[in-house]
């Protein structure tokens, strides 16, 4: 085997500051916390995970874990830690927990994201799983073999599928599926105030091209990369209805969320340019440039969370839309809403593919308000419990939005009762204000990298029956909480113990876990997740060419499905009557509902019917509400405003 290249990186790069492993270790140890402020840290880790944590019964039962035991280990131990084994070993109590809600996020110094400026995915080819390099930063140098298409064989001399399996060990996925994602991410990419830092300075890396084989070696370097740690706050737009703050309304992967940040950073520069251009737009909805119309691709105002397109089949074309996250990093979740209501719109009427792979969640309202967009059934959304202690029941009374939980919290001195009762978010109406605005099949992707929000809009596309779901993995992530910062907490929580971090440091907490509806009702999220209905395994012609086998996969889903239609045009009201004009496919009788109370039914061919029904007592807030039936089932619903 011919000598080693060694991969560098040329000017240019806009990264700014950028430091070798090394030199980053040099740059965190120069100011080491104090005793009494690692003390002050590990108290309130304390706190949280005793008092609040929601999983804590079911991480011991299910990982054999004790975070409290190893934080008092910890605690007797202070003195004797260096600055680096102090921060690993708190680190690793809550990796333990194997949940990407609660987390240690280290001090300020160390606000960075480690990288090797290649992104690997798996896929399986002839039966056989293969790592390949599909993308590279446009800025390395010295070895012009390391292409993308190459497959990596070997990692620091170990076959691929062990050094995937021992990385993953180090990482924090509910599940086997979660695990294995998160730790072949972590091995080219990972922020280094969430993760355990690389423990070498660099990888060598065997890989193959065509026939030929060949070796590299990739130095670690960190850049700086400072992004917002938190969570919602006063100025954010929520939906009609809801009186929480947006802060009580987080369910996000903040790991997942910051490495698809950065992935777009290094390896999408094209989706970069192109939110500028919609950011310099003064319309609207942008015009397609040239290169768009050509992909079918739709244009959209919020590119950095969608992505919306045509996609051809053998099976025939469908709407495929991308949700990349439901963390609105502007706090507009409404104009995120608005958006994908247009979008669902525009997009072909025979099927449509919602695509939600390596979304870490975000805002629970983003996610659960979709979902009576492609539903006739009412949407219940996922109810969610505290566990019950005594701090929980002191938080719960001096925090007015937590207040409905507070009787059944008290309650549980004398009934023993692991959980508070269970309760929505929000109320139920607000996720049914819209009603379906999609009325053709629609199929879910997911992958072991949706967590959260994810996990919830998975689940409640699953447990509303609203289609099929198809994974590209055995198993979603798993994350089933809602989470809040240690900061926020502190902040609502007036008197109670929780004490300022020193440096910058930080937690997380799942401070509520939701439980599943329908046929699973009660059911957790965590650790569980959500098992897709069908499978399909990425090849490499999904991970080169734009995921093209997993749409004719998703496509032959659609093709069984039905298409409807649905629509009504609402004549001018007379004697507290109005005629409604009814345009139907495969709609065989529609009933008719004001307020609730029914006003009519039909019998539709497809066409157009005309329906006379009493409007008398309606307000200005009056709604109509149409059900469209198969036979006795309910296939179609949409809302009229009078």
């Amino acid at each position: 085997m011919p000598s080693i290249n060694v991969i560098g990186m040329g000017r240019g790069h806009g990264l700014g500051a950028v430091r070798t492993m090394p030199e980053f270790r040099a740059h965190v140890e120069a100011s080491p916390l104090s005793e009494a402020q690692r003390r002050t840290l590990v108290d309130q880790a304390e706190i949280l995970i005793e008092g609040l944590y929601v999983h804590l019964p079911l991480k011991r039962a299910m990982h054999a874990v004790d975070p409290l035991q190893s934080l008092r280990l910890l605690r007797s131990r202070l003195p004797m830690l260096t600055e680096a084994e102090f921060h690993i070993s708190l680190q690793r109590v809550f990796l333990g927990l194997r949940d990407l809600h609660t987390n240690y996020i280290l001090p300020d110094r160390y606000v960075g994201f480690a990288f090797l400026g290649i992104l690997v995915e798996r896929c399986v080819e002839g039966g056989r799983p293969q790592w390949i390099v599909t993308k590279t930063f446009d800025h390395l140098t010295g070895d012009p073999d390391l292409v993308v298409g190459a497959e990596v064989t070997h990692w620091n001399g170990t076959p691929m599928a062990i050094a995937v399996e021992r990385n993953a060990a180090r990482e924090a996925g509910s599940n086997k599926a979660a695990s294995l994602a998160r730790g072949l991410e972590n091995m080219t990419i990972r922020p280094v105030r969430m993760s355990l830092p690389p423990d070498e300075d660099w990888v060598d890396l065997t890989y193959r091209v065509g026939a030929a084989e060949h070796e590299t070696r990739l130095p670690w370097r960190v850049f700086e990369s400072s992004t917002d740690l938190g969570g919602g706050d006063a100025s954010a737009e929520l939906p009609t209805g809801i009186s929480s703050p947006s802060s009580h309304l987080i369910g996000l992967d903040l790991k997942t969320e910051l490495s698809r940040r950065v992935k777009r950073r290094l390896f999408a520069p094209s989706s970069l340019k192109e939110e500028a251009r919609v950011e310099r737009s003064a319309l609207d909805v942008p015009r397609a440039t040239k290169a768009q119309q050509e992909a079918g691709i739709v244009p959209t105002n919020r590119p950095t969370e969608l992505k919306a397109r045509t996609v051809s089949t053998a099976s025939g074309t469908f709407g495929h839309l991308r949700i990349y996250t439901f963390f609105m990093e502007d706090r507009n979740i409404a104009a995120f809403i608005e958006e994908v209501a247009r979008l669902a719109a525009v997009l072909p009427k025979d099927g449509l593919i919602l695509d939600v792979r390596g979304n870490g969640g975000g805002f629970v309202i983003a996610s659960e308000f979709l979902l009576q967009f492609f539903t006739p059934r009412r949407v219940r959304p996922e109810p969610m419990q505290f566990i019950n202690t005594r701090l929980t029941a002191d938080l719960c009374g001096r925090v007015a939005d937590y207040r409905d939980w507070k009787p059944s919290i008290d309650e549980s001195i004398t009934t023993g009762a692991p959980f508070s009762r269970a309760l929505p978010l929000y109320p139920e109406d607000v996720v049914n204000s819209v009603g379906q605005l999609y009325h053709g099949p629609v199929v879910l992707i997911t992958d072991a990298l949706c967590y959260s929000a994810t996990d919830i809009f998975a689940a409640g596309f699953q447990d509303h029956a609203i289609g099929p779901v198809l994974g590209v993995d055995e198993n979603t992530g798993a994350g089933g909480a809602n989470v809040l910062t240690h900061e926020a907490l502190r902040a609502d929580w007036t008197g109670g113990p929780l004490r300022a971090l020193p440096s910058g440091a930080a937690y997380r907490v799942s401070l509520r876990r939701c439980l599943r509806v329908g046929d699973r009702f009660g059911q957790p999220v965590e650790d569980l997740g959500v098992v897709p209905d069908e499978s399909h395994q990425l090849t490499r012609r999904d991970v080169m060419e734009d995921n093209v086998d997993l749409m004719e996969a998703a496509g032959r889903l659609l093709a069984g499905g039905t298409v409807r239609v649905l629509g009504a045009a609402v004549g001018a009201p007379a004697n507290g009557r109005v005629t409604l004009t009814l345009q139907t496919e495969s709609i065989d009788s529609v009933d008719v509902y004001l307020d609730g109370r029914p006003v009519g039914t039909a019998v539709t061919p497809d066409g157009t019917t005309d329906l006379d029904v009493s409007v008398a007592g309606a307000t200005p807030d009056s709604v109509l509400r149409l059900e469209g039936f198969d036979g006795d089932d309910l296939v179609a619903s949409r809302l009229i405003a009078l």
